[in-house]
């Protein structure tokens, strides 16, 4: 019987010694200071303002500082705007509140610059010397990577290496996308088409700078163009054909290229067509060579689909027309 009282006792104590967290008010004076822009450029407006929801801030008497320096005053001043200072630095933004009843509040906020670049690329196929981005693509891989701009001392920027990363996919934590030095993530787009929502938060490891950023990244349909392949200069890319293409000598050879397509890790069905019938002896094969027989003039047009066979939201269809002349006999015409 002891020992059960014992016991008893000992489990009241161990209840009554667990921690409980209650819910702490940000503010105990219910008065709170912040700002519109957690991580503003250096440079940028930044807007610091005061809200309560138990403190006539409207009848209230308000002086404004900034770095110990009067910056506005009056009655029911709730914001001021300041200039976001440069990387490393910092500015201490004080605001003195004395209500009409006499109370007089202090609160004070600190505004740090920090800003993160995020730059995208896809794993989409895009011919050779190609200048423009690569467009993202249904089913494409994209590889993030975070540039930050952040600062102790504000005389260099801390190594991106040495700072703390945690990517985010709408609001949910990227799989080994958080960790120290983890500065980019690779994502693929499935089978739904959806936009990428993509966040980061980029800290130092004693917690004391800190900014965020983000992209959204919307996909779109791979698409097709056909370029002239001469036998004496190659692969023309400076001009796609169109729908007034004429041809100038007795063939032409053409080159399809499909752009964003995964064609390192996907093979792809051809199928290609004149004057919409469809030409099985053409092949898959993404160029053909177009000879009109002798004696022939008018014009053709020339079409081709491209489906992925492992990625079903990749494909494309494409055409151009081709206009050809009868070639002028200059057999009795006399050579000099």
């Amino acid at each position: 019987m002891k020992l059960l009282l014992k016991i008893s006792i000992l489990a009241i104590f161990c209840v009554l010694c667990t921690p409980t967290y209650a819910q702490v008010p940000t503010s105990i004076d219910g008065v709170t200071i912040e700002s519109d822009v957690s991580n503003p450029r250096p440079g940028e407006v930044v807007e610091v303002f005061i809200e309560s929801f138990s403190f006539d801030l409207n009848a209230s008497s308000m002086v404004w500082t900034v770095d110990g320096k009067p910056q506005s005053q009056g009655v029911g001043i709730k914001k001021i705007d300041i200039t976001a200072p440069k990387i490393g630095k910092k500015v201490n933004v004080s605001v003195r509140i004395k209500g009409s009843d006499g109370r007089e509040i202090q609160k004070s906020i600190i505004v740090k610059s920090g800003f993160v670049d995020i730059i995208w690329e896809t794993d989409g196929y895009t011919p050779p010397f190609f200048k423009g981005k690569v467009p993202f693509s249904f089913q494409n891989t994209v590889k993030f990577t975070a540039i930050p701009h952040l600062s102790k001392s504000g005389a260099s920027e801390i190594d991106p290496k040495d700072l703390v990363y945690v990517w985010k996919m709408d609001g949910k934590f990227v799989p080994n996308g958080q960790g120290y030095g983890k500065q980019g993530v690779e994502i693929s787009n499935g089978d739904i088409p959806k936009p990428l929502d993509i966040s980061v938060e980029v800290s130092n490891r004693e917690q004391t700078e800190y900014t965020k950023g983000g992209v959204l990244l919307g996909p779109s349909e791979p698409s097709l163009s056909f370029y002239e392949e001469d036998a004496l200069y190659g692969i023309l890319f400076n001009k796609t054909l169109s729908d007034n293409t004429q041809l100038k000598n007795s063939e032409m050879k053409v080159l399809s290229v499909p752009y964003g397509f995964n064609l390192n890790n996907s093979k792809n069905s051809y199928v290609w067509s004149i004057n919409n019938i469809e030409q099985s002896g053409l092949g898959e094969n993404r160029s053909i060579t177009i000879r009109p027989k002798q004696g022939i003039e008018g014009s053709s047009s020339i079409g081709l689909s491209v489906r992925s066979i492992e990625n079903i939201l990749q494909g494309a269809d494409a055409k151009f027309a081709v206009y050809f002349k009868k070639k002028q006999d200059t057999s009795n015409i006399p050579t000099f």
